[in-house]
């Protein structure tokens, strides 16, 4: 088999997954193509068909253990034919459950071959105290060199089928906004009065949450609490004023720091 190309397929509101994936495909050594997913409008748009002679390195966040709620527009865009992929996951040091086997499985329905697998840390959501700056150099550094694995193995013909960790169907309910009591904290988006109304947080939204007419208006039952609107906020006017959610903070940051997660890699043999 002979690969011609790489694509860098991912769904980052916050920029973790996008860095591991970037990393993993530059360490190809292949002519890459990044395709950025994160935005509803551009995953409602995007459609295309890949080959037997292309490679897809496949990224995506876990939240409550699975892949992310209301994501459907981002595998009805993929077509494969017979294509060999890469399923990654990012996680924020607590542990990744069944997301990446139900990736890899929502690819093979897509019609990808899934030679590897893999699941990497990045800094949580929630708070920049856990899991600081990740995925750090190092991180980075194993993405590159699986890569070069990843080639190495799909030119040396391995064909047997790829096992990685997780279960399927999924036990696990993950964080679904529509049904608050399933999950453990539910932070609300509030905006204060320094609103310029800008529009740049409905424009970067990736779950299409918030009204681009009237920006302080957030749907939280398609709100998954990913915080990109606070981080694109040019006044910080988007917050979380959460009383016991702010109280949550501290315990969660002291449940997950302690002991720095590594990266998990799969390959068939």
């Amino acid at each position: 088999m002979n690969i011609k190309k790489a694509y860098a397929i991912y769904f980052s509101p916050t920029g973790t997954t996008e860095k591991a994936v970037i990393a993993a495909v530059g360490g190809m050594g292949l002519p890459i193509e990044k395709i950025d997913l994160t935005l509803l409008n551009t995953r409602e748009k995007y459609s295309r068909s890949f080959q037997d002679d292309e490679l897809a390195v496949v990224g995506l966040p876990v939240y409550g253990g699975r892949l992310p709620r209301n994501l459907n527009t981002f595998f009805s865009g993929l077509k494969g034919n017979g294509t060999p992929a890469v399923a990654l996951v990012m996680y924020g040091n607590r542990e990744y459950d069944d997301a990446l086997i139900e990736l890899k499985i929502r690819l093979e329905e897509r019609g990808f071959g899934v030679k590897a697998g893999a699941a990497f840390i990045g800094e949580h959501t929630f708070s920049k105290n856990i899991a600081t700056g990740r995925p750090d150099g190092n991180d980075l550094s194993t993405a590159a060199g699986f890569g070069k694995q990843i080639i190495e193995s799909i030119y040396g013909g391995a064909a047997n089928t790829l096992i990685v960790k997780g279960h399927y169907p999924s036990p696990l309910k993950g964080y679904d906004p529509a049904t608050p009591g399933t999950n453990p904290i539910y932070p609300q988006i509030m905006t204060t009065d320094s609103c310029i109304q800008c529009g740049l947080c409905a424009e970067n939204c990736p779950w299409g949450a918030i009204n681009p007419q009237d920006v302080t208006r957030v749907d939280s039952a398609l709100c998954l609490r990913c915080f990109r609107c606070l981080k694109v906020c040019p006044v910080q006017a988007k917050q979380v004023t959460d009383e016991k959610f702010m109280a949550f903070i501290p315990l969660f940051e002291k449940r997950l720091n302690t002991n720095r997660r590594e990266p998990e890699l799969f390959l068939t043999k």
